[in-house]
């Protein structure tokens, strides 16, 4: 079961108002314990099970604006407030592999939107993994959201995770509502993360 607001639910984002009201969207996995086959390690393959957290930023209209990912050229935002930790190819190690902060008390009032995106890099899928994706709040370590992925069989062989969005909201005491999406597109159906996640900024 998630922590925080179910699939599909939004709630105001409690953050700490301090600062400059870090969050972070953190993600964290290991190989599946007994998923390591024969044919992974004559082929090196249980050595590289890469993912990674993504990012995109969005007007109140929908209209794309930018996004922070893995690759060095897109690790910090076009305001720097919006940066990401750098790639991790193995997910080896007991702290989060990845994780984008956001410094939301900077955040210039066009950026409406901020949508989490999780996808499987290497030759593997969500059922290959043990995956943990949460929103944090950086001053008080409070988790706000946190959700296992691939769990479900249904979405056991899925390589894409769709997992909240950060959004403006005056009626909120934060100014900002936490909406927790948690869907598993087909890679298929994406030819742009940009105009696909437009379905979730309502």
């Amino acid at each position: 079961m998630p922590l925080g607001p179910a699939k599909g639910e939004k709630t105001p984002l409690l953050h700490t108002l301090a600062k400059r009201q870090r969050v972070l969207a953190t993600l964290n996995w290991d190989p599946r314990r007994g998923k390591i086959g024969l044919f992974d390690k004559l082929k090196g393959n249980n050595q590289q099970y890469d993912l990674d957290i993504i990012c995109l930023m969005f007007g109140q209209d929908g209209t794309f604006l930018d996004y922070v990912s893995a690759e060095a050229q897109y690790a910090i935002d076009q305001t720097g407030k919006i940066y990401h930790s750098g790639d991790d190819q193995t997910g080896e190690g007991d702290t989060d592999d990845e994780y984008i902060t956001t410094e939301l008390a900077e955040l210039p009032a066009v950026l409406n939107h901020i949508v989490y995106v999780v996808e499987v890099k290497s030759n593997h899928t969500f059922g290959d993994l043990d995956t943990i994706v949460r929103i944090v709040d950086s001053f008080s370590h409070n988790v706000l959201l946190e959700t296992d992925v691939g769990v479900e069989n249904a979405y056991r062989d899925t390589k894409a995770f769709v997992f909240a969005a950060l959004s403006r909201d005056p009626a909120s005491p934060t100014g900002w509502t936490l909406f927790h999406i948690g869907d598993y597109p087909p890679l298929s159906e994406v030819s742009d993360w940009g105009t696909y996640l437009r379905r979730y900024l309502t």
